[in-house]
């Protein structure tokens, strides 16, 4: 087949787009070798093949081979950034994953992957901001089952913070959280840290969103929100809220503390 510009046929073989193409180092032939490098599961031969499809492709006159090469790229992106975060090269893996998003941000598994390397890296402030983006990018392409134990993740760093009495982590990381996603549990956090801290305004704030997301048990966030307004002077509005506190490990502690106000 002799044409002054090159054309292609698409077939199907195993799900995966294959061109015919006459060029030996054409668009078409680099993407064919990457293509069968993939069939193979040689990710780190196949990934910087495709890679080079696409920078020789004419975006015109390939356009078929710059779909294909974007998609194939994407799902070999995927599994060369997991081979990668498997030896704990996490910012090669983190590099890989970025590059598969380029290709077809519609995949997903490429966000995850991503959150992934950098929580490896050990960089919890941008991995809540990745494990969030990852759970709306699942819940975009359709797998919104996967999104709760992704937002859980990124949820999950700021407890670890506020547990271990990092003040400072615990504001900075809930605060990342919230902005792309609200839970009663990070605004409990966020609260206490902030109350921790001596921003007391911005403590009580937080703890009224905590208690107007929480669903079932305010117990834990009507004692929070008790705590910062006896630490405020503000007795009456504190006996309130511990009075508020009927159950679970906080009630003792809540009687006993609106009964010393009280008495006070």
């Amino acid at each position: 087949m002799k044409m002054k510009s090159m054309l292609f046929a698409m077939v199907f073989a195993l799900g995966f787009g294959t061109l015919a193409g006459q060029e030996t180092e054409s668009a078409a032939s680099l993407y064919n070798q990457g293509l069968e490098l993939l069939k193979a599961k040689d990710y780190a031969g196949a990934f910087p093949i495709l890679e080079k499809a696409l920078a020789v492709a004419d975006p015109e006159a390939d356009a078929e081979v710059v779909k294909l090469a974007n998609r194939n790229g994407s799902i070999a992106a995927y599994y060369l950034g997991n081979d990668l975060r498997g030896g704990d090269k996490f910012a090669e893996a983190l590099q890989v994953y970025d590059k598969g998003i380029a290709m077809d941000p519609s995949r997903y598994a490429n966000f995850i992957g991503r959150a992934q390397a950098i929580e490896g890296m050990g960089d919890d402030l941008a991995a809540i901001d990745a494990y969030i983006e990852a759970g709306l990018q699942s819940e975009k392409a359709g797998k919104a089952d996967r999104a709760p134990q992704l937002y859980s993740k990124a949820e999950n760093m700021v407890a670890k913070a506020y547990s271990g009495k990092n003040w400072n982590n615990t504001i900075s990381f809930a605060q990342a959280f919230l902005a792309k996603r609200e839970t009663a549990d990070v605004y409990y956090y966020l609260s206490q840290a902030q109350l921790e801290k001596g921003s007391k305004d911005e403590a009580l704030a937080n703890a009224d969103k905590s208690l107007e997301l929480a669903t079932e048990d305010k117990n834990k966030f009507y004692f929070g929100k008790a705590e910062i307004l006896k630490s405020m002077g503000q007795k009456s509005g504190a006996i309130e809220a511990y009075k508020m506190v009927t159950g679970g490990p906080y009630a003792e502690r809540a009687k006993y503390e609106a009964d010393q106000l009280a008495k006070g």
